[in-house]
């Protein structure tokens, strides 16, 4: 195979490659981020939860018209959960500890 085929191919995959990076990097990057992060139930200001209600109520991201509701949870750094007042586990009615 003479120089020029060979960087000829060579060019051909090279968005092949950076595309497969990139997808990779995505895939890698949420579950690398959130691995230091947890749930936090309570502390959620309306249109501040991460995703679904724990009961259903709605069933996305930034969807709680409830402040403080122990079924919407935000994601904190870990073990910062208790200083923010909220609660690790899903509870029902607002968080009597935030006032708001």
């Amino acid at each position: 195979m003479t120089a020029t085929k060979t960087a000829t191919k060579t060019l051909a995959l090279l968005p092949i490659a950076g595309a497969l990076a990139g997808a990779l990097t995505l895939m890698a990057g949420p579950a690398a981020a959130q691995s230091n992060m947890e749930k936090c139930y309570g502390i959620a200001k309306p249109g501040e939860n991460g995703c679904a209600h724990a009961k259903g109520l709605h069933s996305c991201a930034g969807n709680t018209s409830l402040t403080y509701d122990g079924g919407d949870w935000k994601l904190v750094k870990a073990g910062t959960c208790a200083t923010e007042m909220g609660s690790l586990k899903p509870f029902d009615g607002a968080n009597p500890k935030k006032k708001g």
